[in-house]
């Protein structure tokens, strides 16, 4: 995998975690699966997208729900 691809899951990794208010990690991993789901069979997404779209999901499965909270603590301190 390139290291554009890499970025770019971390891109996927942040819009995933600012969808929504998650209840648990459970719920998070679980909506990253359907969009890689989504992803893959999307005949209009290259081969690097669906990769990225797999590696963000590998990427929220080594954190932990304090982490993911963490993240998205940091990512909204942006918004303001």
């Amino acid at each position: 995998m390139s290291p554009r691809n890499i970025d770019y899951s971390f891109k996927i990794l942040e819009e995933i975690l600012m969808l929504k208010k998650y209840k648990n990690k459970e719920e998070v991993i679980a909506l990253a699966e359907s969009m890689v789901k989504v992803a893959e069979k999307n005949t209009k997404c290259s081969q690097p997208v669906k990769d990225s779209y797999r590696e963000a999901l590998n990427k929220l499965n080594t954190l932990s729900f304090d982490e993911m909270n963490e993240i998205i603590g940091i990512l909204s301190s942006y918004d303001d």
